[in-house]
């Protein structure tokens, strides 16, 4: 299943960058503004991890512990400095009472879907959270740290969103995602197109990847609701 984080950000140009970044990487995120609307946010919906930026008004340590205890569930904390200096920091806690990892603030645009890869890696131990993707035997590979991808140990030169569909469609093997939701999670939810838009892309992304685009191996349509990955994952590591 493609990976679900929930974003707590009052800031909306963070919050923003944090999403697009998330997105780039095969994540689907979901943005909030409290701590409050988070806890209602993963009532409706599980999420697989938490970013919760420190700065949010309703910020507490009673709310990384809620969060915490939500089984088999993750969170990272974005601090500011006000947060990592003085005898009362959060650095200078048992931090991993309140929080699985921590990023301080500014942080590098692919700072945060790489260390949301790795918490999911180190706490599940599930290969498609794992920095390489290998299927049918290294015929295609994933690098999702470099966000590069290999056929036949070749680099293939893809655009960022044949990159995305790629990695949203691989860390779903064997689910059916039909094309709403592919063009909600990779071309934003502000995307108000044509939902065929995606094959467009599909069609190109076959063009690279598959030795017979029109037999394709490792994506199938799924004909009148979308596209299938098919992949064979043989290895992976962290």
């Amino acid at each position: 299943m493609t990976p679900r984080v929930l974003v707590i950000e009052a800031e909306p140009r963070i919050a923003r960058q944090v999403a697009i970044n998330l997105r780039k990487n095969g994540f689907i995120p979901t943005v909030v503004p409290r701590g409050r609307l988070g806890l209602a946010a993963i009532e409706e919906r599980a999420q697989d991890l938490v970013i919760l930026d420190a700065s949010v008004p309703d910020m507490s340590w009673d709310l990384c512990r809620t969060l915490r205890q939500i089984p088999n569930r993750f969170l990272l904390l974005l601090l500011g400095q006000q947060w990592l200096q003085g005898a009362g920091s959060a650095v200078g806690r048992d931090s991993s009472q309140y929080a699985d990892g921590w990023i301080p603030k500014p942080f590098r645009p692919d700072e945060v879907p790489e260390r949301v890869r790795s918490i999911l890696f180190r706490g599940r131990r599930e290969p498609i959270f794992a920095r390489w993707l290998r299927f049918n035997g290294g015929e295609l590979v994933i690098d999702v740290h470099r966000r590069a991808v290999y056929r036949a140990g070749r680099p293939v030169p893809l655009t960022p969103t044949e990159y995305m569909l790629l990695v949203v469609l691989a860390r779903s093997p064997g689910e059916i995602l039909s094309r709403k939701e592919l063009s909600e999670w990779i071309l934003g939810p502000d995307f108000v197109g044509d939902p065929r838009t995606i094959d467009a892309h599909m069609k190109n992304l076959r063009a690279k990847i598959e030795d017979r685009p029109k037999q394709p191996r490792y994506i199938k349509t799924v004909y009148g609701t979308g596209y299938r990955f098919q992949g064979r994952l043989d290895h992976a590591k962290p």
